[in-house]
């Protein structure tokens, strides 16, 4: 999928996945030491990411949709907080340099990818955080194709235990399949089947 379906995906007057945030991050937030500096990969419009910031955290948003950041930049205005926005591809930031001040967080949540990517994205990230740092992960498996309520049609796309696993190789991980009743906006609507995982480097 492209920055232009997503930017047109976005432009939807309305959040095309809801305001609030996911549960799965607001149930593990307070783990967050205090002002953390938390890195949300594919944040979309905003909705985790400001969030975040409304808990006191330097959050930086990535994501290739300039139409999404921009409703993620509104959304913060609205609560009165601030985020920063990155537009950028996370093939090409997979290569950038390591950040002057590293990630004491990295959100992950439904940001689905091709494998060879997804791990690059993961192994960026790990090298980029401090020790001590969290992770909190939330994505669709391929059981969720049987479901039909959110996410990639594509498989390779759809991510299993082992994959989260591998990917973030070095964290203390503790992964967990599960189906829930998800509710965010109009694009995740009823029951799914999900992997998530909170770690600690």
């Amino acid at each position: 999928m492209t920055a232009e379906f997503w930017d047109e995906r976005y432009s939807h007057p309305n959040h095309v996945f809801g305001y609030r945030p996911n549960d799965f991050l607001a149930a593990q937030a307070r783990f967050l030491k205090p002002a953390s500096r938390v890195l949300c990969l594919g944040d979309g419009e905003g909705r985790n990411g400001v969030f975040l910031a409304s808990k006191g955290h330097d959050v930086v948003s990535l994501d290739f949709s300039r139409v999404g950041l921009t409703k993620a930049e509104a959304l913060a205005a609205e609560k009165g907080v601030g985020i920063e926005t990155r537009c950028v591809d996370l093939a090409d930031w997979a290569d950038e340099p390591a950040p002057e001040r590293p990630w004491d967080a990295v959100v992950m949540i439904f940001v689905h990818l091709p494998a060879e990517l997804r791990r690059r994205v993961a192994r960026a990230a790990t090298a980029q955080c401090a020790s001590g740092a969290m992770l909190v992960l939330e994505a669709y498996t391929p059981a969720q194709l049987m479901l039909g309520t959110g996410g990639p049609k594509d498989p390779e796309l759809l991510v299993t235990r082992g994959a989260v696993q591998d990917d973030w190789a070095g964290w203390r991980l503790d992964v967990r399949l599960l189906e829930r009743r998800i509710f965010e906006g109009m694009a995740h609507q009823g029951l799914g089947s999900v992997v998530q995982a909170l770690g600690k480097l």
